[in-house]
């Protein structure tokens, strides 16, 4: 397949290389797009399709050609004066590092055979069979201790069972990430989200040490509800979205859509007017939103009636809306886009569903239940910046010491986090970690930013906020890569990047 990038490396004349490159960069994008849209199926309806394989395999053979990289990085040079372009270059070269190593043949026969395993995964408890996507939704909202730790306990056998593949997978990219000179593979990807994670672990620590008072004061409310000594890990979501049983017939995921409406609306936005397809399906996490262009939209959230189901709906509906506002004059910025950008977004966007007023909109509510989600939305922000830690400190150590028992890593790593011992998960388990590796600290940096912004504009969300909204989109959602999501924040916030202000956040739950 032809994308037309061989001219780019005969072409002398500057006007004629922009014209070639810009068609040649619209049909790597038509590519990617038809990438989306095939995983889109596979994570929706499990489809298969070999296509990805010929896919994956146009993109390293594109993305390791060294002749392209040395006319990419002439053209930097020779087009310096013009700072559009050279941004084009460099987001294209750091995606070229990336592409390599992700697409390597290799690293894609390890991964698809992962992916495989975990999604065709199925075993019976109690006479009744389950997959991972069902664990996910088990443990995140069945009340039942005894059947949460069940099913627990065979995903964790399902894990160990993946764990020699998935140290193969690890330690292949390793060996391609050391191989143009980073230590580990994770270095590797933090490098080209301009982070540091070993900063990022200082901040962390830092941090949850700063909040002990915090974290005892939740565990003993815990503890003291449901009756327990200790939590353990198949507890943590379901306690963050459940400390409060609120009642999930209000929140059924059928009336998903019409709330996603109300929230996009306040916003002066019809949502008719967003080409976006919204499903509630089983999928083995919250949600997942696919954006294809901005013109075909996909957002999928796990099927269940709980009050989880609106936050990850709303989650959901802040991808796309990103997806949709932002430019695709360049489609490289659209396509290579920030994962700390697009997740800050998503979880200033689902901050709409602590908003007193869109809750009164939308759902029969009491005074105790609205005072009921006030007190979840606290645990809920502090919990999940303990899971997004714990999830990509295990990471991390896995890559770094990959050749150590997982389950040892994954347990010293809870009680580090956490602060006790506890019944922990096996990595080999988790379909995020081997589709999406490196990434649950971004999830921390996303949280950072959304209180930055709501701290600069005062508002505690987006709800019924149209010139905020409309701030957002001009300086941090349509730009896209044009800058990076550092100078985005300061554009916006008129400051650095800092975790001041999330740390303000948890540090407000004790009443």
């Amino acid at each position: 397949m032809n994308l037309g990038f061989d001219r780019l490396t005969q072409i002398s004349d500057v006007n004629e290389w922009k014209s070639a490159y810009h068609t040649a960069i619209k049909n790597l994008d038509d590519l990617y797009q038809e990438e989306e849209r095939i995983y889109y199926l596979m994570y929706s309806q499990e489809h298969d399709s070999n296509r990805i394989e010929e896919i994956q395999h146009i993109k390293h053979e594109l993305m390791t050609n060294k002749e392209l990289i040395h006319t990419f990085t002439v053209w930097k040079e020779r087009l310096r004066d013009e700072p559009i372009w050279c941004r084009r270059m460099d987001v294209l070269l750091s995606r070229m590092k990336q592409e390599s190593l992700d697409s390597h043949p290799e690293i894609v026969k390890i991964q698809q055979a992962l992916q495989k395993k975990l999604m065709e995964s199925t075993f019976k408890v109690d006479g009744k069979e389950y997959n991972l996507g069902t664990v996910h939704s088990n443990v995140m909202e069945n009340p039942d201790r005894k059947l949460r730790k069940k099913l627990f306990l065979e995903s964790k056998r399902i894990g160990r069972e993946n764990e020699e593949l998935y140290r193969t997978l690890i330690q292949k990219r390793n060996q391609l990430a050391q191989g143009i000179g980073y230590d580990n593979y994770y270095h590797f990807r933090c490098s080209l989200k301009e982070i540091n994670i070993e900063s990022y672990i200082a901040e962390m620590d830092a941090l949850l040490k700063n909040l002990e008072d915090s974290s005892a004061y939740w565990s003993n409310r815990i503890n003291e509800k449901f009756g327990w000594e200790s939590m353990h890990f198949y507890d943590q979501y379901f306690t963050t979205f459940n400390f409060h049983r609120i009642q999930g017939s209000i929140f059924t995921s059928e009336r998903l859509k019409e709330v996603l409406s109300d929230a996009v609306n306040s916003l002066g936005i019809p949502l008719q007017s967003i080409s976006v397809t919204i499903e509630t399906l089983e999928i083995p996490y919250g949600g997942f939103a696919v954006n294809i262009n901005p013109n075909e939209l996909k957002l999928v959230v796990n099927k269940r009636d709980a009050y989880s189901v609106v936050l990850s709906g709303m989650h959901e509906m802040g991808h796309i809306l990103d997806g949709h506002y932002g430019s695709f004059d360049y489609p490289e910025f659209y396509r290579f886009y920030s994962s700390i950008a697009a997740e800050s977004i998503a979880e200033l966007f689902q901050t709409i569903v602590t908003d007193e007023k869109f809750l009164k909109r939308n759902f029969d509510l009491t005074d105790e239940i609205l005072g009921q989600i006030k007190d979840v939305n606290a645990l809920t922000d502090f919990k999940l910046v303990q899971i997004n830690y714990y999830y990509s400190l295990v990471e991390y150590e896995l890559y770094r010491n990959p050749e150590r028992s997982f389950q040892e890593i994954a347990d010293e790593c809870y009680k580090t986090v956490f602060g006790y011992e506890g019944e922990t998960f096996h990595p080999g388990s988790e379909m995020f970690y081997i589709e999406n590796p490196a990434f649950f600290q971004d999830y921390n940096f996303a949280l950072a930013v959304r209180d930055m912004i709501r701290g600069k504009f005062k508002i505690k969300s987006l709800y019924n906020n149209r010139e905020v909204f409309s701030e957002l989109l001009e300086k941090y959602i349509e730009p896209n890569q044009l800058y990076s999501w550092q100078e985005r924040v300061k554009r916006l916030c008129d400051e650095d990047f800092t975790f001041s202000y999330l740390a303000d956040t948890l540090s407000k739950v004790i009443k």
